[in-house]
C-alpha cells in the first residue's frame, strides 16, 4: 500500500490526472483508495457500446456516491463497422496476430483483431476525452503481470507510470502489483458495492462479445451464454461471431464454415439446438485464462 500511495502523490503532483473507471473492482478499488487519500479526480468511462445493461447506472450511482464529475466517452464508429473494417476480437492480441499470419484473409476470408478493436472504441476515445477536459494524464487500475503476460512486460519494461508520446499523455497505474486477493481484500474490508454484472456470474464487465480468452476452458462467449443469453445470441447470429468461432475452431475458410452450418439448419438453429459449439475457439479448449 506504501507504494501505491507513493505512485498516487507522485501522480497529483506532477500531472492533472482523471482516473479511469469502468465499474470493475480494480478501478473500484484504486477509486476509493484516491479519495481516502483526499484527492478528487474527474472520471471517465468509456461506453464501448457493448456492456452489460446495467454497468453504466452502476457507474454513474459509483460518481454520485463520491461526488465526482462523470464524463463518458464514446467512438465515433460503432463495434460493429470496427469488425468489418478491421477484424473481429477473437484469440488475444498477440494469438490474433499469429492466426492472421498462418490464415491470411485473402484465403479464410476475414480478420482477427482484438488490439484494433480495444484501440478504436475504448481506448481512442478516452485519451481524446481526456484531452478535452484539460487533464494529462489517466489513473488506471491496471495490475500488470497480473493483468497479462503484455502488460507485465509493459511494467516491467516501463514501470508504473509511463509516458504515451503517440497519444500525448501519461498512463499511471497505483496497483501495478496487486494480487487478485489483494483486491478482493481490500474490496471486503472497505465493504464496496459489488458490479451487479458481477453478481450475475461475469468474469469481467468488460466488453461482452471479446473473445480474446475463448481458447480457454472458462472462454468468455459461454460466461455470455448463460449470463446475458439475449446478448450472445445477437453475437453468433446478427453480429456475425457464429460463422468465425466455428471458422477459427476448425480452421476452416469462413465459407465452409457457414455451408456446415447451413447443412446444420442454419446458424440460428445451431445457435437453438446446440449452442455449446460456439462456447470455445478450440476443439479442446486450454487449461485456464492465463493471457
Amino acid at each position: 500500500m506504501k507504494r501505491t500511495h507513493a505512485i498516487i502523490e507522485q501522480a497529483f503532483r506532477q500531472y492533472r490526472p482523471a482516473l479511469a473507471y469502468s465499474g470493475g473492482g480494480d478501478s473500484s478499488v484504486l477509486l476509493d483508495i484516491v479519495v481516502g487519500m483526499g484527492y478528487r479526480p474527474p472520471l471517465i468511462y468509456t461506453d464501448t457500446q457493448m456492456e452489460y445493461g446495467t454497468n453504466q447506472d452502476f457507474v454513474r450511482a459509483t460518481a454520485t456516491r463520491y461526488g465526482l464529475p462523470l464524463h463518458i466517452a464514446r467512438a465515433d464508429i460503432t463495434p460493429q463497422e470496427c469488425w468489418r473494417r478491421h477484424g473481429y476480437p477473437m484469440l488475444g492480441k498477440m494469438a490474433a496476430r499469429i492466426w492472421m499470419q498462418r490464415h491470411p484473409a485473402a484465403v479464410y476470408g476475414f480478420k482477427t483483431d482484438v488490439s484494433t478493436c480495444c484501440r478504436k472504441i475504448k481506448i481512442e476515445p478516452a485519451r481524446k476525452l481526456l484531452h478535452a477536459i484539460g487533464c494529462n494524464a489517466t489513473l488506471t487500475g491496471q495490475r500488470g503481470a497480473q493483468d497479462d503476460r503484455l502488460r507485465g512486460m509493459r511494467s516491467h519494461k516501463d514501470g508504473a507510470i509511463c509516458e504515451i508520446k503517440s497519444d500525448h499523455m501519461t498512463q499511471i497505474n497505483p496497483l501495478d502489483g496487486w494480487t487478485d486477493t489483494m483486491v478482493k481484500r481490500y474490496a471486503a474490508q472497505h465493504n464496496l458495492p459489488r458490479n451487479p454484472a458481477r453478481e450475475a456470474g461475469a468474469l469481467t464487465i468488460g466488453c461482452m462479445y471479446c473473445g480474446g480468452g475463448a481458447q480457454f476452458d472458462n472462454s468468455g462467449f459461454r460466461v455470455l451464454r448463460h449470463t446475458a443469453p439475449d446478448a450472445w445470441r445477437r453475437m453468433v447470429t446478427e453480429y456475425g461471431f457464429g460463422p468465425i468461432i466455428i471458422a477459427i475452431k476448425y480452421q476452416v475458410p469462413l465459407a465452409e464454415a457457414k455451408g456446415a452450418l447451413d447443412n446444420l439448419g442454419g446458424v440460428e438453429a445451431v445457435a437453438d439446438r446446440m449452442p455449446h459449439v460456439f462456447d470455445f475457439l478450440r476443439l479442446n479448449p486450454l487449461r485456464g485464462y492465463d493471457r
